[in-house]
């Protein structure tokens, strides 16, 4: 999937990206401990991925690049179930740390020390 720059909304309030085909948005959306990034059907909440990614802006962008990388071979037409395969490490907002996993053996992506620092609950905190 292919996605383009669409207007932030309430679910993804700094930056929000629409897949070509205008079914599935992406984005970040900051909050008070950090940013969560986000995937979702266009005009509902998110449902496939809720992730915390920590209070450092310098590790938002390479989280975000690894999941649009990991987005791209999929079909526009792919289901919930099938995007939600592609992150077998993550839950709907899942704990902090799972967000680690995404960089797993990306040689070239690394996340920062901050990533994760987070320990609460982050659905208590939205």
């Amino acid at each position: 999937m292919i996605f383009r720059r669409a207007q932030p909304n309430f679910h993804y309030r700094a930056l929000r990206l629409v897949s070509e085909g205008g079914k599935w948005e992406v984005g970040l959306s900051p909050y008070l401990y950090g940013c969560r990034l986000r995937i979702g059907l266009v005009g509902r909440p998110p449902s496939v991925l809720d992730v915390c990614l920590g209070r450092d802006p310098d590790a938002w962008t390479p989280a975000l690049l690894a999941i649009l990388e990991i987005l791209e071979p999929l079909r526009e037409a792919s289901t919930a179930t099938e995007i939600g395969a592609a992150f077998p490490w993550a839950r709907t907002r899942p704990e902090a740390q799972d967000i680690r996993k995404l960089f797993a053996g990306r040689a070239r992506i690394r996340p920062s020390r901050s990533m994760g620092s987070h320990r609460g609950s982050p659905s208590q905190h939205d």
